[in-house]
């Protein structure tokens, strides 16, 4: 039957309602999982875009306790040399790649750790006091005089890194539900996870080609993308063995599926709806969701956890960074990276040219593509969204994840207050 479906909420709709809370920030434990058996202490995902995530963003998400998708926008051989150089790097909190000597300028030291392809160092002396952090963009005088040598290290933040049994980083994989030549050789290469990557998964077809992957590999396996309660019964009912669900459909800021097709199921609102079948079925808590699409920061990340998210999954937030898997391009005085949807047209070209098995389904463009400003390291991006995700279940008077599931409140805001809510009446600089 036709009609009206209701309303859907954004999160710019909703704010977090404050409640009692029980620890301080700081000890709020936000540990998430991406999928059944895969714990992260960041419970953030990298999006599988062929300008976003590559191994080496995967190795430096892994590091933090965080977690890459690698794209597949490459042939399988590619991305399976992708996931074994995820596998092979090592996995300690400080990773050495190379020292600079206190002759060298500090333009010479940041030739360097471009050459390297690291995106942080730290300035040390004699007795191995680390005194500046340095990134590309760091003032030269910051440098001048400050230390006897720089030692260009990958830094990862406090979270335990995110490993598998054996005690290798862990990576995740995106594929096709209709490639199942490509998930076997990935979980042949040791692929934790593999993230099922379509753009409309409540499709007969792909259901029944998931279900047959699900039963064919190990690896634990998240379907997506869907959006609506039925979708995730669906899903759930015909392909046992899913180990996670990711949802989202048209949110992302180079999708225009929503403009393009006139369909979209806002984040926050999959994320509602995804809980409510698994609640039904007895499975909340139990099925990791997790929210794609829209998350542009911390405060968007809690939304989606309080609404019942175990994991967050962000494609802007990591573009512009030093470790994503585009070139940087300057304009005029300023570095920037390209950032593109996975449905624009140079995606799919790439993704035919690359894999002639992925001819897309649909001949129109869903995504556009443009530039996002340089940022630095992806540290930066994983150490802000654990902090800001610690105050903002603090606020919601939860003390982890689960508890923010039990214990914290979203309430719809009007206009006004959503104006309200943001800095305003100031001449910001």
């Amino acid at each position: 039957m036709g009609g009206v479906a209701g309303e859907f909420l954004s999160f710019d709709d909703v704010v977090i309602v404050p409640g009692e809370a029980r620890v301080e920030p700081s000890l709020v434990d936000v540990t998430g999982r991406i999928s059944v058996g895969r714990p992260l202490s960041v419970p953030v995902a990298s999006a599988p875009m062929d300008t976003v995530t590559g191994w080496r963003l995967a190795v430096l998400l892994a590091r933090a306790g965080a977690i890459g998708v690698i794209h597949r926008n490459m042939s399988v051989e590619e991305q399976v040399a992708e996931v074994r150089r995820v596998k092979e790097s090592p996995p300690s909190i400080w990773a050495e790649v190379a020292k600079a000597g206190p002759g060298e300028s500090f333009e010479d030291v940041m030739l360097r750790m471009e050459e390297l392809g690291v995106g942080a160092a730290l300035v040390v002396d004699s007795r191995g006091f680390h005194g500046v952090y340095l990134a590309p963009g760091v003032d030269a005088a910051l440098w001048a005089g400050k230390a006897e040598a720089v030692r260009i290290l990958y830094e990862t933040v406090k979270p335990l890194p995110t490993v598998d049994d054996w005690g290798r980083l862990a990576v995740a994989a995106a594929v096709s539900p209709f490639d199942l030549r490509r998930a076997r050789a990935l979980e042949e290469a040791g692929v934790d996870v593999i993230v099922v990557d379509v753009a409309h998964l409540h499709n007969s077809n792909a259901i029944q080609a998931l279900s047959r992957l699900v039963k064919e590999v190990s690896a634990d396996v998240v379907a997506g993308n869907i959006g609506t309660r039925e979708a995730a019964l669906d899903v759930l009912s015909r392909a046992e063995g899913v180990a996670g669900l990711r949802v989202g459909i048209s949110s992302g800021s180079i999708c225009k599926t929503g403009e393009v097709a006139g369909a979209s199921v806002p984040t926050l609102q999959a994320v509602l709806n995804a809980r409510s079948a698994l609640e039904e079925l007895g499975l909340a808590g139990r099925i990791p969701i997790v929210a794609d699409g829209g998350i542009r920061g911390p405060g968007d990340a809690a939304k989606a956890v309080i609404a019942g998210a175990s994991a967050v999954m962000g494609g802007r937030i990591f573009a512009g960074t030093e470790e994503a898997a585009a070139p940087k391009v300057r304009v005029g005085d300023r570095l920037y990276k390209p950032y593109r949807g996975m449905a624009s047209r140079g995606a799919m070209e790439a993704r035919f040219a690359a894999d002639r098995y992925s001819r897309p389904s649909k001949a129109i463009e869903e995504g556009v593509e443009g530039l996002v400003p340089y940022r630095g390291s992806a540290l930066g991006v994983v150490a802000e969204m654990a902090a800001g995700l610690q105050a903002a279940l603090g606020y919601a008077g939860a003390s982890s994840l689960r508890e923010a599931w039990e214990r914290g409140r979203l309430a719809r805001v009007t206009p006004a207050g959503r104006g309200e809510v943001r800095p305003h009446d100031v001449i910001l600089g």
